[in-house]
């Protein structure tokens, strides 16, 4: 009777382990985590609009942009881009763009994405293997952008504080 225990008493133990780490992973996506860069360049990267025509990250300068990448089937992700859409229309007429760049292996799943979330900002797919380029450690990553091209901030995770960031670059109060 108790060598039948043991395997169950394991199984219990191995499911709390992945429970308490899987919520742990949760609250860390939840958060997310933001760096002062000190104002770093990025490489004028070449990406392609839905319509196929292509776009450099430099046509952007003289705005405040920020450079978003994402995925249809990433939770955090999907979290994020009412939170952007909302700051897009308060801000897109005071000098901001945002362009965010969809990684999903298949064009289709980020199609059935934005029929089912209107989306007012610009989508973008890449044209190169930006993972590798940018070194992008995990989905969203985001990046705000000064109006001289320069990366003032770069955010790992839900994106909340954007607007707050987003006025101390457009020099506004509120």
């Amino acid at each position: 009777m108790r060598r039948e225990l043991v395997p169950i008493a394991l199984a219990a133990i191995l499911l709390g382990m992945i429970l308490f780490f899987a919520f742990q992973h949760e609250k860390e996506d939840k958060q997310g985590v933001s760096v002062q860069t000190g104002n770093i360049q990025l490489p004028d990267m070449v990406f392609r609009t839905l319509d196929g025509r292509e776009v450099r990250l430099s046509q952007y300068r003289g705005k405040v942009v920020l450079l978003n990448f994402w995925a249809s089937w990433c939770p955090p992700c999907r979290e994020e881009m009412p939170i952007f859409e909302q700051v897009y229309n308060r801000y897109k007429d005071k000098g901001f763009e945002i362009l965010a760049v969809n990684m999903d292996d298949s064009e289709e799943s980020m199609k059935r994405f934005l029929e089912k979330n209107k989306l007012s900002f610009t989508i973008l797919r890449p044209t190169g293997d930006l993972e590798k380029e940018l070194r992008l450690m995990g989905l969203p990553t985001s990046y705000l952008i000064d109006r001289n091209g320069k990366v003032v901030k770069m955010h790992l995770g839900v994106y909340r504080d954007l607007e707050k960031d987003l006025i101390s670059q457009l020099h506004m109060v509120r």
